[in-house]
This record gives structure tokens, sequence and C-alpha cells, in this order.
């Protein structure tokens, strides 16, 4: 039975890989490989002594609304935002995900020097409510993938994930196209009394390290 009483609680629950169909995985980076367009590299998880450097994804902050968000059965902007303010501290959204909802960003290139995403979550409903994370792609073949890379477990305060392998690249490797992949993440509720929130979410370009 799990319990209130680590404040906070947040476990990587599984970190479902199957690599064998993995597929493409991807980061903005400033031209390590060709295709993506630049980005600003940015530490925001020193605090917790990752001192990785990472891109944001597409209004992963939710600054801009649901902009970029493909948000389906209930999930919507929430005025809260993660409360360490790591985009900045006039930032004042998140996104909230009921029971049933899914979130999907938008997609995004990335290279083969990406292997990590990285967010913040809470969640005030059941402690028995899981936030399943999908990386979406398409195969070598064209065909429209959808990999489990974890299954959360939070509490009900703010709290960043662990870092979250997407070992996308087998199924479409860079080297085979331009160097460059997209993919876009969605993320599900599972359970009852769902009360997630997610907000911040961040790529490792694995670069400068």
């Amino acid at each position: 039975m799990l319990s209130r009483g680590v404040p906070g609680a947040l476990m990587l629950a599984v970190a479902a890989l199957a690599i064998a169909f993995a597929a493409p995985a991807s980061a903005a980076t400033d031209g390590v490989l060709a295709g993506c367009p630049s980005s600003t590299y940015e530490q925001p998880f020193t605090p917790w002594l990752d001192f990785a450097n990472y891109v944001p994804t597409p209004n992963g902050d939710v600054e801009s609304g649901a902009s970029g968000w493909s948000l389906d059965g209930g999930a919507a902007v929430a005025a809260e935002n993660e409360r360490f303010d790591v985009g900045g501290a006039g930032d004042t959204s998140s996104l909230s995900l009921p029971s049933g909802s899914t979130a999907t960003t938008s997609s995004m290139c990335l290279d083969a020097m990406s292997p990590d995403l990285r967010l913040f979550v809470r969640n005030t409903g059941s402690l028995l409510s899981t936030l399943k994370v999908e990386v979406l792609y398409t195969d070598v073949l064209g065909q429209s993938r959808a990999l489990t890379v974890a299954v959360l477990l939070a509490g009900s305060a703010w709290q960043p994930t662990l870092p979250i392998p997407f070992l996308a690249n087998f199924g479409a490797p860079p080297l085979v196209t331009d160097g460059t992949t997209n993919v876009a993440f969605r993320f599900t509720p599972q359970g009852s009394w769902s009360g997630w929130k997610i907000d911040d979410l961040y790529v490792d370009p694995f670069k400068g390290e």
C-alpha cells in the first residue's frame, strides 16, 4: 500500500524500452548533426545535482496556453506553475490531466545525441493513479509507432522526474536519414481519480557534459 508519509514521493516505476522496435530519438541542438534548428542550452535541474544541458520542448512550459499541444478527454491548461519556477519567476501555467485525458506535444526535431526527457509532475488525486509516458515516432517502414518509456508515480507536491530515457534511434537510424528525426511525447493518466499536472518539459541533448 502506498503512503503519503513520503512527501512529494516520486518514482520512475517502469522504463519499458522496446529497443528492438525503438524509433527516432531527437533533440534540438546547435548543429551536432545536420537538420535540427539551433537551440539555447539550459541547466534547469542543477538544484537536484543534475548538471546536464537541456533544451525545452515546444511550449513545454505551457506559457503559451495550449499552443503546440493536442489535448483530449478533459486535459487543459491550469493556472498553476511548478513551484520551483525553473522557467522563470513570472511563469503561471501547467497542464492538468484528469482521468481519461491525454496530452501530446507537437513533433520536434531531435538527433542521435538526445537520450533523455525530464519534466515536473504532481498528482493530487489517487496515489494509485500513474502517468504513462510514450514517445511517438515513424519507423523505418513509415509506420506510426508509440513506445512506452515510463510509467510514473508521484505525490501531491511538485517534483522533477528522474531522467526518462527514450532510446528511439534504431527504428529509423539518423545516419540512414539526414542525422535527425522527429518525435512527440504523449502523457496519459492511468487509473481512477487522477489529479496529475505536468510542467516544464526538457530534452537532454547530451552535449557539453
